[in-house]
């Protein structure tokens, strides 16, 4: 499991519940196929490591634009600014938050 690096004040606190509950949720649904796990919480993004063998039917970018759903079942607006491949079976994708 990898160590997650957090960097909280008062505003980036209001945020970080709403991912963690996206996450759980995120896992709850689409686990093994893919996980993912907070790396980095910043006042108006944030970085998530999705990991998994990944359905090959379906785009590996579908699963990144997952989550998105997760946190506007939230009231949360996001979108992918970026992501890299880190590994055979894993990507780290950074969200912007447009609205909160």
């Amino acid at each position: 499991m990898r160590s997650v690096y957090l960097m909280v004040s008062p505003s980036k606190a209001d945020l970080r519940e709403p991912v963690l509950k996206a996450i759980a949720s995120y896992n709850r649904y689409r686990s093994p196929e893919a996980v993912a796990e907070l790396v980095k919480l910043q006042k108006a993004k944030f970085i998530i490591e999705l990991s998994g063998p990944f359905c090959l039917g379906c785009r590996v970018s579908d699963y990144f634009e997952d989550f998105i759903y997760e946190l506007k079942d939230l009231d949360h607006q996001v979108k992918i600014k970026r992501f890299k491949r880190t590994g055979p079976q894993s990507y780290e994708v950074e969200y912007t938050v447009l609205r909160s």
